[in-house]
């Protein structure tokens, strides 16, 4: 893509419009109303930011004093949307229009819907990370009340719109290029962090909001002994495998692509590797489609690798897929052992593979994938083989 067409593309691209939030919040009470729940409380902070953003379009900010965002989803009503004090009236701005004080106002209106006499199960989205502050003024608030976890706004927001598809596809184009800059930036002697702010001028420079992670660039053994790591002053050396991880934001929706690379000449044990990931990789990849538990969807990758003797080395909850869309790391669906959770039509997922073998290299294949009605699309494509 020329930077003419991607201007274009750029203008062209529209934000989510307010009937579509309209419809979530509809979705999701329809949904409230089938399971027996009365009311939701869905968490967000600057880090896990989904939630609250899907339903309102608010965002918490980034590394200051906290400032997290709650919105309170009734079975019947409107939606109230809760954030720090001094920022109501940025709040304000969201397509939720009754804004309050989070610290000031949610105990009381909690308290409110308790005594009303109609709330008897409250669910919690984004239970997981919900600060332990806030937890305490609801179990105050709401003492003779059931509540716990519910998977209601995970499953919904996790299916998404064509207009949240190309918002990622964007931000998927943008990562390929954060890969193509430590690609050209690549040379004997170069650092790890010289080689991820080169990615990052690339993104910034074409169009991304924010970060959607760390960048990971790990050489030799960085690449071979860590699952993530934050680029360090270690120099490219010939001989090294390369585990490349990266992403970013555009319009508030996150990419998440990886590739493994050789420079130079390595060892038979590292190509035998190289070649095994990209196997199996391509192999699961073609599995993927609607219907399959995130359980039957790991298998393919996972026997292919088997096959040659080696074992995935997934991160902890992720097996070889897991939930992507405004967050980098979403709850559904993930692809792993156990999972039972069915892959739907139009989800989003970073589908991975990783190999770590200390002593001889590692790498990390990963795309930017929606399911669609036949099978996964890749919304990331850099090249898959990287022999520099």
């Amino acid at each position: 893509m020329n930077t003419n067409s991607l201007v274009a593309l750029h203008s062209s691209m529209p934000e989510i419009p307010l009937e579509e939030y309209k419809d979530r919040v509809r979705r999701t009470q329809e949904q409230m109303q089938k399971e027996g729940c009365d009311l939701i409380i869905a968490w967000s902070d600057s880090y896990r930011m989904s939630n609250v953003r899907w339903l309102s379009n608010y965002r918490a900010f980034d590394g200051i004093f906290p400032y997290p965002a709650i919105v309170i989803v009734p079975v019947k009503g409107d939606p109230i949307l809760f954030v720090e004090s001094s920022l109501t009236s940025i709040g304000g701005a969201s397509v939720i229009k009754d804004v309050r004080g989070i610290r000031q106002d949610l105990g009381p209106v909690l308290k409110e819907y308790a005594a009303s006499g109609n709330v008897c199960k409250v669910g919690i989205a984004g239970y997981k990370y919900l600060a332990l502050e806030f937890w305490a003024v609801i179990q105050q608030s709401l003492p003779d009340i059931e509540v716990g976890p519910t998977s209601i706004i995970d499953i919904l927001k996790s299916i998404k719109s064509e207009t949240e598809i190309r918002n990622m596809k964007v931000a998927g184009y943008l990562a390929d290029l954060g890969i193509a800059a430590v690609r050209e930036s690549a040379e004997e002697g170069v650092t790890e962090k010289e080689l991820a702010k080169q990615a990052y001028m690339a993104m910034f420079g074409q169009g991304s909001d924010t970060v959607a992670f760390d960048i990971m660039v790990q050489t030799g053994e960085n690449s071979s002994d860590f699952y993530l790591a934050r680029p360090t002053d270690r120099k490219l050396r010939k001989g090294d495998t390369l585990l490349i991880d990266m992403g970013c934001r555009y319009n508030g929706y996150a990419s998440d692509m990886a590739r493994g690379a050789t420079f130079g000449p390595v060892s038979k044990e590292a190509q035998a590797m190289f070649d095994a990931a990209l196997e199996a990789y391509e192999t699961g990849f073609k599995y993927l489609k609607p219907g399959l538990t995130g359980e039957e969807a790991s298998y393919p990758a996972n026997e292919v690798l088997a096959k040659y003797g080696y074992i995935h080395s997934p991160g902890e909850g992720r097996g070889v897929g897991h939930g992507l869309g405004m967050d980098p790391e979403e709850e559904l669906p993930i692809l792993a052992p156990g999972m039972t959770s069915v892959l739907q039509e139009n989800q989003t997922l970073a589908y991975v593979i990783t190999l770590l073998i200390p002593g001889v290299g590692g790498l990390r294949i990963e795309d930017s994938v929606v399911i669609r009605k036949d099978g996964a699309e890749s919304m990331t494509n850099y090249p898959y083989r990287n022999h520099w």
